[in-house]
C-alpha cells in the first residue's frame, strides 16, 4: 500500500492552475493506488514560519524543543512515512513561493534528510516525486525556474526519481483551457512511467 503526501504551495484556494492539476493528479493516482493513503500538507494558505537564527541553533541541539522545532520534526517524517511526493507549485516573480521555501528551509536538514560524508548524501532515497507547476508565461523545451529548483533541493535531500507536468501560459485562457482538456491524459502519462 502506497502513502502519497500532497504539498500545495499557492495562496490561492479557489481558480488555482496548480491546484486544480493537483486535484486531477490525485484521482488518476487513487484509480492506480485504490487502497494507497494520501496525506495533505497546506503551506500556501497555513504558512510555513520562515527560518530563523534561534531555530536554526536548535537543529544542532534537542533539548526544550520549540514548537517550530517540532513543526520541523513533523514535516520530515511526513517526508519519510511516504513513498511518492506530489508537490503542487505556481510560479511567483520567476521563483516559487515563499512558503514552500519556508518548508524546504525547515526539511533540509543534516542527520534528517541527508548526511555529510565526503559529499552530502540524501536521505530520501527510493521515493517518487511530482512536481505540478503553473506559470503565466510559455514554457519553453527546457526545464523551467520552478522545476529546476525543486529538482536541486529534492537530488539533494536523495530524491531523484522525478516526473513534471507544467500549465503554463496561464494568462492566456485560450491556450490554458486547451492543456485542461489534456491535462487528465497527460498526467495519466506520468503515472504510467
Amino acid at each position: 500500500m502506497k502513502t502519497l503526501l500532497r504539498i500545495d504551495s499557492s495562496f490561492r484556494l479557489n481558480n488555482s492552475y496548480s491546484r486544480i492539476a493537483g486535484d486531477t493528479f490525485v484521482k488518476e493516482w487513487e484509480i492506480l493506488n485504490p487502497i494507497g493513503i494520501i496525506k495533505n500538507r497546506e503551506i500556501g494558505f497555513f504558512h510555513v514560519p520562515h527560518l530563523d537564527q534561534a531555530l536554526y541553533d536548535e537543529f544542532y541541539q534537542t533539548q526544550n524543543p520549540s514548537d517550530g522545532l517540532r513543526l520541523s520534526d513533523e514535516l520530515i517524517a511526513e517526508l519519510i512515512d511516504c513513498d511518492e511526493i506530489l508537490i503542487t507549485v505556481p510560479m511567483y516573480n520567476f521563483g516559487i513561493p515563499s512558503s514552500l521555501k519556508a518548508y524546504f528551509d525547515l526539511v533540509v536538514r543534516t542527520g534528517k534528510t541527508f548526511v555529510y560524508q565526503d559529499q552530502p548524501i540524501g536521505l530520501l532515497q527510493n521515493k517518487k516525486a511530482y512536481i505540478l507547476s503553473s506559470m503565466g508565461d510559455f514554457k519553453s523545451d527546457s526545464p523551467n525556474l520552478v522545476e529546476m529548483h525543486l529538482q536541486r533541493i529534492l537530488n539533494f535531500m536523495g530524491v531523484t526519481d522525478i516526473s513534471y507536468y507544467s500549465l503554463d501560459g496561464t494568462a492566456d485562457k485560450n491556450h490554458v483551457n486547451q492543456q485542461l482538456r489534456n491535462q487528465k491524459k497527460s498526467i495519466r502519462n506520468i503515472l504510467n512511467q
